[in-house]
């Protein structure tokens, strides 16, 4: 091999089958490259990824392997970005709906079972003051359900809203 300096840099001849040569022109020509840039960007890519040009299916395999790997690894923190910023709240919300009815008719029952109608309107204040309780009770059953949800983690069984007290 010759070694040959220019302006642009350093250059070496190279002794390659004429299919190879024939390959390289076209592929060149077809791009609008130059040979030697187009040579160069080849074999640029082969040496930055650890490739081996022969083995052309490994070459594949691998490429295909650590995209999927890339894609996986984005997928799964995406998920996890949308478990935080959105499934969790909704699922905060969910709770606390479904909590709030089922004390408002527990309230209502007990109110109604145990007061007349024209009873009821005196005592407004005990309504109030069981309404508030109640929020209060609310408010702690959400916040121990969601103790156990942290801790049992995504994907783990959690047990039923109605048997979490």
């Amino acid at each position: 091999m010759a070694i040959e300096s220019t302006k642009e840099g350093s250059y070496t001849t190279v002794r390659m089958t004429t299919i190879a040569h024939t390959s390289i022109v076209k592929e060149a020509k077809r791009f609008g490259l130059k040979n030697i840039d187009y040579l160069d960007a080849a074999v640029n890519y082969f040496a930055l990824r650890g490739l081996n040009p022969v083995e052309v299916e490994a070459r594949e395999g691998t490429l295909i392997m650590q995209q999927m790997n890339r894609l996986g690894d984005r997928l799964f923190a995406y998920m996890q970005e949308e478990e935080r910023g959105i499934l969790m709240p909704m699922l905060e919300e969910l709770i606390r709906i479904r909590l709030t009815t089922e004390r408002v008719l527990r309230l209502e029952e007990l109110v109604l079972s145990t007061l007349p109608e024209d009873d009821l309107l005196r005592r407004k204040e005990k309504v109030d003051q069981l309404r508030e309780q109640n929020d209060t009770a609310i408010k702690s059953q959400v916040h121990d359900i969601f103790i156990v949800a942290k801790s049992k983690g995504p994907g783990k069984k959690v047990s039923r809203i109605s048997e979490v007290k």
